[in-house]
């Protein structure tokens, strides 16, 4: 394998310090590669704002393992999933055969692994992050040895600790994700919310739906108000206390092109053009 440019994050706020960035085309190639090497580290889709990928050895990448990036497979309520393949790509493959999530972070096109690892949330008082929809996980460790970890009764006892791992403990080829029967989603973006009934009633808003994220850039906007409250429920469209329903679609960020964003006003839709905030992969 021919090492290429390291790159940037997706945001440009870091550049990679390493030597250089590897895909294997196989698990086999994988484990090679990391028993021959002292030092190497899995990127995702570059995501994050800072430094956590980086290395002073190689990079490697999962998204060629077994084909570009793999396939799925649905077992009963499980999906078995690429390490690298994107969560926009995923949940499309899944609501054509009637499954779904749970959650979903607000960018579709991140990848699966990548997003796990490092604790993507995704929003919901009564939703788990992204991992905890994990019930399986396999990875080459440092030996170049391939381990499976699994959850539930008579599972690994080092389960819980690896699947938000930060990459420390090795490089994940596949996860296992619960799913459930797919479910539509309405989406209605809130305005007009103050900083007062905010922090006097903050349990109760972020709880009126299945989803509620409260978007602020921690100043007053020049109408006075926090920001926004984008509302996800599965059925009906509850109110936001002090916030009324906005007139049009809206970018989470004012003044920014709203077409970037997910169907808003209320309109019913699968649950993976909705749950995200941003459209990818399907949205």
């Amino acid at each position: 394998m021919t090492p290429e440019p390291a790159g940037a994050t997706w945001a440009g706020s870091h550049t990679f310090g390493a030597c250089g960035l590897v895909r294997p085309a196989s698990v086999g190639e994988l484990q090679e590669l990391v028993a021959s090497q002292p030092r190497v580290r899995a990127l995702g889709s570059r995501h994050s704002f800072t430094d956590l990928a980086d290395t002073a050895g190689l990079l490697v990448s999962v998204d060629g393992l077994d084909g570009d990036p793999g396939q799925p497979a649905l077992d009963g309520s499980v999906v078995r999933v690429p390490a690298g393949m994107r969560y926009g790509d995923l949940a499309v493959w899944l609501q054509a055969r009637g499954r779904a999530l749970a959650n979903l972070a607000s960018l579709p096109h991140i990848s699966v692994a990548g997003a796990i690892a490092t604790g993507t949330h995704g929003s919901g008082v009564g939703n788990g992050s992204l991992a905890a929809a994990v019930t399986a996980l396999e990875l080459v460790d440092g030996r170049g040895e391939l381990v499976r970890l699994t959850a539930g009764p008579g599972g690994s006892p080092d389960f819980a600790g690896a699947v938000v791992g930060l990459g420390a403990l090795g490089i994940v080829t596949h996860l296992e994700l619960q799913t459930e029967p797919s479910y539509d989603v309405v989406q209605v973006v809130h305005e007009g919310l103050t900083w007062p009934t905010l922090a006097e009633r903050v349990e109760e808003i972020l709880a009126v739906a299945y989803s509620v994220s409260v978007f602020t850039r921690w100043v007053d906007e020049p109408d006075g108000t926090v920001g926004r409250a984008w509302v996800k429920s599965r059925s009906g469209s509850p109110a936001v206390p002090g916030a009324t329903p906005a007139d049009g679609p809206r970018h989470v960020i004012p003044g920014l092109d709203p077409s970037l964003t997910t169907q808003q006003l209320g309109r019913p839709g699968p649950w993976h053009e909705r749950l995200p905030h941003f459209r990818g992969g399907g949205g």
